[in-house]
């Protein structure tokens, strides 16, 4: 089996679901070591099982990434586990679906604290 990443790290921000799942199961597959990063412990565990099940390697990261510290905390903590980190998706994110007349503004910025700073970190 071909694994042009093998030897490589790969964080993934986001991976509980989605895009963040279905990029770090790729990522895994193509041989890198995949620190998976999310809100949802539950999810990212089941994850990583599903990702060491198929022989790779994940390390679990139950971060909230719109604070600057879980940030850098989690790249920190890819770095100590595996000794590098060399891609990283940049993937968490959440869009507010409905009108924006009545919306709460918690909601909205909760939104852009992700969705920007949450990338930024």
């Amino acid at each position: 089996m071909n694994r042009p990443l093998e030897q490589t790290v790969a964080m993934v921000t986001g991976a509980s679901s989605g895009i963040g799942e279905a990029s770090a199961l790729a990522l895994a597959k193509a041989g890198a070591a995949v620190a998976l990063v999310a809100r949802r412990e539950a999810r990212l565990q089941s994850l990583a099982r599903r990702i060491e099940d198929d022989g790779g390697k994940a390390l679990v990261l139950c971060a909230d990434i719109t604070a600057e510290t879980a940030a850098r905390d989690a790249v920190e903590q890819t770095v100590r586990h595996f000794g590098r980190l060399d891609t990283l998706v940049n993937n968490a994110g959440v869009m507010l679906l409905g009108p924006i007349a009545g919306a709460r503004v918690e909601e909205w910025r909760r939104m852009m604290d992700l969705n920007d700073m949450g990338l930024l970190y």
